[in-house]
């Protein structure tokens, strides 16, 4: 790991803070942020380090990209700035879902809003495209590297589509292949590995409490917690895996919101920068806006969904601390970070496929790309222009 510099928290919050505005689209979107501002920008971390915490946090439940910078937080300043970093990253999108929620009829009924966000789809895919190229040139060295680039590229476009368990298995695949060549290495380590075991008590001992509160408490507020709380530790792969999820529960299950709403505030959450999990706060606010505590309902569900994944950071960080400083450890982590690029690449490609056929659109991919690939252009500032783009067209 590289030696890290004194770093003055306020700076480096408000770079998490620029994210925060940056990060339109899903979690692979955000890592071409994280990469843009965190490391070729401010070099908090190397691009191997962020590549490898992706790999870790897609392999555990949880909104994989909010545990990525929240992991970064504990990188650059220790457990505390882990937490700020979190709430300097979330809290803006779930504060705004929240509000969403609240005045949502106003919403709706006044679209003026919506040229603006006519190409940030096209624009957080440029930022896929970024990530993949910057962490697949990083990753991928040699020519074993590129083969195990190409099979996992072409077993993601054929099998991602059918289980969120496809992801941790190509993961935890490629990890493996490139690991047992060196099982027979006799390098001995001296790392001690500790796991903090308490904090997966927490976590499942809250999961267990949970499920008794809801057949004990029919309190709105509990039915919230305690639903967003069993989402959180029940998806990996972030926000696209939790709405059939949601949809089922609380839509079909216990009615607490139409599905004509649900899908709209769906579609709001997409123009919304900063994780998709801050969804949450809408549907929470929003089945409850006939009462008077609605925004407090929708910040509870909005951080409750986020809880038992950043307890998840708390757990694996250090973990993962130790066993990168064991030799053969190495080469699993490494067939995990080329894994993990060409999961990313992947990404790209199938949702550029979905965009709509439009010369323009297309051109915004690649524009948007290219100013990233400079690095002279601030990620802020091509969210901005695509915005004043759609508005003028």
């Amino acid at each position: 790991m590289q030696e890290q510099k004194p770093i003055n928290w306020m700076s480096f919050l408000g770079d998490v803070f620029k994210c925060s505005l940056s990060a339109f689209g899903g979690p692979e979107a955000h890592y071409g942020v994280f990469s843009s501002v965190l490391v070729d920008q401010r070099k908090y971390l190397s691009e191997p380090e962020l590549t490898e915490m992706i790999g870790v946090y897609a392999l555990v439940p949880g909104p994989s990209s909010t545990q990525t910078i929240t992991a970064i937080g504990y990188h650059v300043g220790g457990p505390v700035l882990a937490f700020l970093t979190f709430l300097v990253w979330a809290f803006p999108a779930i504060l705004m879902m929240g509000l969403f929620g609240v005045f949502f009829e106003r919403v709706i009924s006044n679209a003026s809003w919506m040229p603006l966000i006519r190409f940030l789809p096209a624009v957080a895919i440029g930022f896929i495209f970024y990530a993949a190229i910057r962490l697949t040139h990083k990753v991928v060295k040699v020519r074993k590297d590129v083969l195990l680039y190409i099979v996992m590229l072409i077993l993601a476009l054929l099998l991602v589509g059918l289980s969120m368990w496809v992801v941790p298995i190509l993961l935890l695949s490629g990890g493996l292949l490139v690991l047992y060549p060196h099982l027979k290495d006799r390098q001995r380590s001296e790392v001690k590995i500790r796991p903090k075991w308490f904090i997966l008590v927490v976590i499942v001992g809250l999961a267990l409490l949970n499920e008794g509160l809801r057949t004990w408490v029919s309190a709105p507020w509990v039915t919230l917690y305690t639903s967003f709380y069993r989402y959180g530790y029940s998806v990996i792969g972030g926000g696209q895996i939790v709405i059939p999820l949601m949809i089922q529960d609380l839509v079909q299950t216990q009615s607490l919101i139409s599905l004509s709403d649900f899908l709209s505030g769906y579609a709001i959450d997409q123009a919304i920068p900063g994780p998709l999990f801050s969804f949450a706060a809408f549907v929470s606010s929003r089945s409850f806006a006939s009462t008077g505590y609605a925004f407090l309902l929708g910040m509870v569900g909005g951080l409750s969904i986020f809880l038992p994944g950043i307890l998840f950071v708390y757990l694996m960080f250090p973990l993962w601390t130790s066993v990168r400083k064991i030799p053969v450890m190495r080469h699993f982590l490494s067939g995990v970070t080329i894994t993990a690029a060409s999961l990313i690449l992947m990404t790209a490609i199938t949702q550029a496929i979905e965009l709509p056929v439009d010369f323009l659109t297309y051109a915004i991919v690649i524009i948007s790309t290219g100013l990233l690939l400079t690095r002279k252009v601030p990620a802020p500032a091509i969210v901005m222009a695509a915005a004043i783009l759609g508005y003028l067209f």
